[in-house]
């Protein structure tokens, strides 16, 4: 494989100067380090790491094949090709309604397509955490929420939709959502570090997020000053509190990966489903999942479309479409130009706001269209 050109050699084409320049300005201010990797018909024309993955307990470089968490990424790197797997052999119906799955759901209009656009109504996020410890006490908790505003009315991002699609997964499917993930994506496609419960994975290839949980205490506010939160450097087990009281798997978050990993995933889509070895995904799921499914909602089937929800703002061409996970992570994919976009970050292992990092996402894929397109 062409693995491009690894940061820090000599004689960067020029084209690309002003990319790489813009990556490396984000280091301290945007994320401590980041990896940048870029496939462009087919061949990896970037591969870059810059700053660190890690400020402590003690500095440590970046580099291209840091594994980070994946965050929501997790949404559409797991839950979503398997939902679809689903589909294809029969066992999952889009337009079925929540309660074939969960019998105490309890609003029967809410579909497994509408969770998997977020137009279930259901709310954003709640810290279940705080009352519940274990998969199946999350999963009771987030099956019993009411919907807030009536399903398929507007389209709310949710963490508790994809709570409820990973273990729809599992009952599909019959295996829990890590070994499905496994089985059916990350081998046939050769993502060989990208796993749920990376404890198999050298520690020191993985980058820290946050050092305690400052984040999440905060959005509870008043909620949450009695929980006993992680007071420690968050390294190697997952960031989000929902998926780690769940035991590291679940379908919103809970995924670790590489650029390279990533890279072979978007190929897969762009390649219409088919990986390396055969068909993983069924070209007319790729084609309904890539489309619009709520109208002016920018939604398809899991991703984010060309529009307001894209985080590359327009710098690709109208039929790209991508995803973006909390701890500064994100992915585009442009089937129009055979281009894919990873950009992995720790953003919050700064901790401090992101806003840095929400500006300068864009600005790099717009750098990348620029050098490439």
């Amino acid at each position: 494989m062409n693995r491009g050109i690894e940061a820090g050699e000599a004689g960067i084409p020029q084209p690309l100067a002003p990319l790489h320049r813009l990556l490396a300005d984000g280091v301290g201010r945007a994320y401590p380090g980041a990896v940048l990797a870029v496939s462009h018909r087919g061949a990896t024309v970037i591969r870059w790491a810059v700053g660190l993955r890690a400020i402590v307990p003690e500095p440590r470089p970046a580099t291209a094949d840091t594994i980070y968490d994946l965050a929501s990424l997790t949404k559409v790197v797991s839950t979503l090709p398997l939902i679809l797997q689903g589909v294809a052999e029969g066992r999952i119906v889009l337009d079925a309604p929540l309660r074939d799955y969960f019998r105490a759901a309890p609003v029967a209009a809410i579909t497994i397509r509408q969770l998997l656009t977020h137009s279930s109504g259901l709310p954003a996020w709640i810290p279940f955490y705080l009352q519940a410890k274990g998969s199946d006490a999350v999963l009771a908790r987030a099956a019993a929420t009411s919907p807030t505003t009536t399903p398929g009315s507007e389209v709310v991002y949710s963490d508790l939709g994809y709570i409820l699609l990973g273990d729809v997964v599992c009952r599909a499917l019959g295996a829990p959502l890590d070994i499905l993930a496994e089985r059916r994506i990350f081998t046939p496609l050769g993502m060989r570090d990208t796993t749920y419960l990376p404890s198999r994975l050298p520690l020191e290839r993985i980058a820290p997020t946050e050092d305690g949980t400052a984040i999440e205490q905060a959005m509870t506010g008043e909620a949450g000053r009695r929980h006993t939160w992680r007071r420690y450097l968050i390294w190697g087990e997952v960031h989000d509190s929902n998926a780690h009281a769940m035991g590291g798997v679940s379908g919103h978050a809970g995924v670790f990966g590489c650029a390279d990993d990533l890279i072979a995933y978007a190929r897969m889509w762009l390649a219409g489903g088919r990986g390396p070895h055969g068909t993983v995904l069924a070209p007319h799921l790729v084609r309904e999942a890539t489309t619009s499914q709520v109208p002016g909602s920018g939604r398809g089937l899991g991703w984010a479309l060309a529009g307001p929800q894209g985080w590359w703002n327009g710098a690709l061409s109208p039929r790209a479409y991508g995803h973006t996970g909390f701890t500064g992570t994100a992915l585009a994919i442009d089937p129009d130009h055979d281009l894919a976009i990873v950009f992995l970050t720790n953003a919050v292992h700064l901790g401090r706001d992101r806003t840095e990092l929400l500006a300068l996402r864009p600005r790099i894929a717009a750098a990348v269209a620029e050098a490439l397109l």
